[in-house]
């Protein structure tokens, strides 16, 4: 039996809908000032910040597939400031998928959000394609999309990416910061592949179990794109032009970055790479020009990885975020 949504007639008084291609900003400034909570925090970056990538702009894209409509309503900003005051549902939801990978804590926040949101309904999520005994994917979540009345397929990503020095803007020369990952291999299994799950038959099989047919495919990449720091130039094609391309250095190179800068610091654990910094909480572990100077040193005494710096002001508000790679990095 085919899935069948409940009424839903309050919601076509209440929402609007801006297309999902237009050009969008970071995340309004206003409600960050009022969400204090770090997990609220990241939970309104993943889901209401602006995408990395214009899916609908990226060039020779065979299958090309939408990012996600959802718009910062009224009615979900008061949602995200009640969750600030009494964060207890969110807590416990992360606390039962209890994710160690930035990605997974990253899924687990969306779910959260499909599942509490009026205008949908999360029919599943992470629910596997096999065929033969072999698993050809999984498709990260299927929901019922009221005001189109469509089912979705909608695949989930959190990249952060940093232009190889010396490179072009062309996705192949932006690289994760293990230096394995790269951006043209992600949207080419993104759009070409996870995005069409529902194309093949196994597919459909699986989506026909939940009474689901001809879902319409969307692909959310959030992250951030990050470009030496001596370098100037345009972020690859597709690059939302509503985003900020932020810095990257090498480890012999940090003084310089840093020079003049008068700013504060936090080495951010990989949970903390989403949400950017804002109040007094910040003010944790705060770290002088000095003193991160001696924590890289340290670090980078051996094989280190990258690690992720917030800077922030005075009052607590991040004022830039950069990668500190080996000297050997990318090789």
């Amino acid at each position: 039996m085919d899935y069948v949504p409940p009424r839903m007639d309050w919601y076509y008084k209440h929402e609007t809908h801006r297309g999902a291609c237009m050009p969008q900003s970071d995340p309004p400034a206003l409600l960050l000032k009022e969400l204090r909570h770090p997990r609220v925090r990241d939970l309104f970056w993943a889901c209401f910040s602006a995408p990395l990538m214009l899916n609908e702009q990226l060039p020779g894209v065979s299958a090309p597939v939408t990012n996600t409509a959802f718009t910062l309503s009224t009615q979900r900003q008061r949602w995200l400031q009640t969750l600030d005051t009494n964060p207890a549902p969110l807590l416990e939801h992360l606390e039962q998928n209890a994710a160690t990978r930035l990605g997974l804590y990253f899924e687990a926040l969306w779910h959260f959000f499909l599942a509490q949101d009026s205008e949908v309904d999360l029919l599943a999520h992470n629910l596997p394609v096999r065929e033969g005994g072999r698993t050809l994917g999984e498709f990260d979540c299927i929901y019922y999309c009221h005001r189109r009345q469509q089912p979705v397929h909608l695949e989930l990503a959190v990249k952060f990416y940093l232009q190889r020095r010396g490179g072009s803007s062309t996705w192949q020369d932006w690289l994760g910061p293990n230096s394995r990952d790269r951006l043209d291999l992600k949207l080419q299994r993104l759009l070409e592949h996870q995005s069409q799950l529902s194309r093949l038959p196994a597919g459909r099989a699986q989506l026909a179990s939940i009474g689901i047919d001809d879902p319409l495919p969307e692909v959310e990449m959030k992250g951030y794109l990050f470009q030496h720091f001596r370098e100037e130039g345009a972020g690859p094609p597709g690059f939302n032009p509503g985003r900020r391309l932020q810095q990257w250095c090498h480890h012999r190179e940090v003084e310089a970055l840093l020079a003049g800068s008068g700013e504060h610091h936090r080495i951010l654990p990989r949970l903390q790479w989403l949400a950017p910094l804002f109040g007094p909480d910040s003010s944790a572990s705060a770290l002088e020009a000095g003193a991160l100077l001696r924590r890289l040193s340290t670090h980078f005494a051996g094989p280190g990885s990258a690690q992720l710096v917030a800077a922030y002001d005075h009052k607590g508000i991040e004022t830039r975020r950069f990668f500190v790679c080996s000297d050997q990095w990318p090789g």
